[in-house]
């Protein structure tokens, strides 16, 4: 994905350094989404991901208004490092995570549906098999599904031992685990023998 504009490290200088709102406001539309996306894979509950998402933003404007933002990797490593430690600090360690909250509101997903009969066929098989993934990925250990949460989202190994905070081959391992256990699980779901 190639980026417009400013990269998101001098946008961040902009709004530190200047109060740059403009330059704020550019780094939260590249990355809510993303985020977003991570924290509901991680706690299994969008409504947590929504809140844990907000206090992060918000720490970051209070970093930046305090000049006390100094990175040692990329915006994005350190955006995700943030809003994992909120979320363990404000959830996990409070046992408010949850493994098995539904990632999908099944009334949405059948508003989804096209209307044609050929294609229906094909988009709940695809449905049903994301409804799948998303329950498969919250039944694993949360270190499991935090790697497995950043990893999805696109970032490296490396930037996934930083962000957790975790030991390089450690990521590695959970990475490894989690992704035999999804195959399992999803052999099992989809009649496939283990």
């Amino acid at each position: 994905m190639k980026v417009e504009g400013p990269d998101d490290r001098e946008l961040m200088r902009r709004f530190q350094e200047r109060g740059d709102p403009g330059a704020f406001e550019t780094l939260f539309h590249r990355h809510r989404t993303g985020l977003f996306r991570f924290l509901v894979r991680l706690s299994g509950n969008p409504t947590v991901a929504e809140e844990v998402s907000q206090q992060t933003w918000l720490q970051l404007i209070e970093l930046a208004e305090q000049r006390r933002y100094r990175p040692r990797a990329s915006f994005r490593t350190a955006l995700y490092s943030l809003a994992r430690n909120r979320w363990v600090d404000d959830h996990l360690r409070r046992k408010e995570a949850t493994h098995a909250v539904p990632l999908d509101d099944p009334r949405a997903a059948i508003e989804e549906l096209p209307g044609q009969d050929d294609d229906l066929g094909e988009a709940l098989i695809r449905k049903q098999n994301e409804v799948a993934v998303s329950e498969a990925v919250a039944a694993l250990p949360s270190d499991q599904r935090e790697v497995v949460a950043l990893w999805m989202q696109g970032f490296e190994l490396v930037d996934v031992a930083r962000i957790t905070g975790a030991r390089w081959h450690t990521v590695v391992s959970r990475k490894r685990y989690a992704l035999e256990k999804l195959r399992r699980t999803l052999a099992v779901h989809s009649g496939e023998p283990r």
